[in-house]
């Protein structure tokens, strides 16, 4: 969804990039003979600031396993058909689906340790061994087991934006506005329920609006996690979900047509990250992130939007994001131990993806995260087999 920009130069520590010649490979993605990450769009932006290196916090910081260098795919790309095409991971290796969300991510992953067995490596009819090291995930698998560890990344929080269209007709813009702009939890759920537009608009009723819902594609933690938070098992027929193509964070889905209001569920941190230009596009130009039942879920004004804490600590909202590893790979002692994957998730360094302790250096992976619009997550490790 938003494209990699990779300096040449990143050959020199492990990166280089890839699609010259190579399949349908996209061209501006790096090929690593270190670490490879792919999966949640949510957390993709962050991510590879870390890989590839930032000087946004005022200190150059680039993280890296044990001198070996960490290289991070999007999950979406543009000029793509879809967003999504091949990628390659590791030199040499084979060109396979984009994992496109959190849950294709973790699919990836599983395959490339070999599964549960040790043998299954086929991802999406492609032998994937070894190509995957770490998933972004914005939600926690629900198979019971320990072939994956799920080691907390930040807290972010679900929310929805929206985008008004012109009003013509005596349609009532402000009206219309006040309305969509504070939803309730009990709203959105009739919304994303709802097998008509008529009452997908029902709280726009006398505003000469209607509200048509967006659905991200199935493979979105974000959205698996939005559609449980607001309690709703069977979506309803009004959500266009577009033939599963929607991504996630990317206020250019919302198209709204005259006397038309579109709602999509987002992380409020990518909103946040785009927004105060952390992030390497901002999609959300003339878009806007609606309160729920009265809280906002940021505080401040662009470009230093920080997180409400009480949206990201509520139950109602607030969730915590991670990076996802092999457990193998960071027990000591098993045979597939490696010590830059586990220097990686190691939660007490301050150069690991998974750092939040005290120090608040600029020089840390924490002081870029909260650039990106997270906070100190309140979840902890869990594993889990996808």
């Amino acid at each position: 969804m938003k494209l990699k920009k990779f300096a040449a130069m990143g050959a020199a520590f492990g990166v280089a990039l890839a699609g010259f010649g190579v399949g349908t490979a996209a061209h501006a993605d790096p090929v690593t003979d270190g670490y490879s990450i792919v999966g949640s769009d949510t957390l993709q932006d962050a991510v590879s600031a870390l890989a590839n290196g930032t000087s946004i916090t005022g200190s150059s910081v680039r993280l890296s396993g044990n001198g070996k260098a960490l290289a991070s795919w999007d999950a979406f790309t543009l000029g793509v058909s879809g967003g999504v095409g091949g990628i390659q991971t590791k030199a040499f290796g084979p060109i396979f689906d984009r994992p496109n969300g959190s849950g294709a991510g973790r699919s990836a992953l599983v395959a490339s340790v070999g599964g549960t067995t040790g043998a299954a490596f086929t991802y999406n009819t492609v032998n994937v061994k070894d190509q995957v090291d770490f998933a972004r995930s914005s939600s926690v698998g629900g198979t019971a087991g320990s072939l994956l560890t799920y080691v907390p990344f930040g807290q972010d929080a679900i929310g929805y934006v929206y985008k008004i269209g012109n009003a013509t007709g005596g349609a009532d813009a402000v009206a219309a506005k006040a309305v969509v702009e504070d939803l309730t939890k009990a709203q959105l759920t009739s919304i994303y329920s709802a097998n008509t537009l008529a009452a997908a608009s029902a709280a726009l009723s006398g505003t000469g609006f209607t509200l048509q819902p967006i659905g991200l594609q199935s493979s979105s933690g974000t959205w698996t996690t939005f559609l449980g938070k607001i309690g709703v098992s069977a979506l309803g027929t009004a959500v266009d979900t577009r033939g599963n193509n929607v991504p996630e964070n990317d206020g250019r889905v919302l198209t709204p047509a005259d006397n038309e209001i579109q709602i999509v569920p987002l992380s409020i941190a990518n909103y946040i990250g785009q927004v105060n230009g952390a992030a390497r596009i901002n999609t959300f130009a003339g878009v806007s992130a609606g309160a729920i039942g009265g809280v906002a879920p940021y505080t401040g004004t662009a470009p230093a939007l920080a997180p409400s804490t009480a949206y990201y600590t509520s139950s109602d909202w607030g969730r915590t994001v991670y990076i996802v590893v092999p457990t193998a790979k960071i027990t000591s002692g098993n045979a597939a131990f490696d010590q830059g994957v586990s220097d990686l998730v190691n939660t007490s360094s301050s150069t690991s993806l998974t750092y939040w302790g005290a120090s608040g250096s600029p020089t840390t992976s924490k002081a870029v995260k909260i650039k990106f619009g997270f906070s100190a997550p309140t979840g902890t490790v869990v594993t889990r087999n996808n």
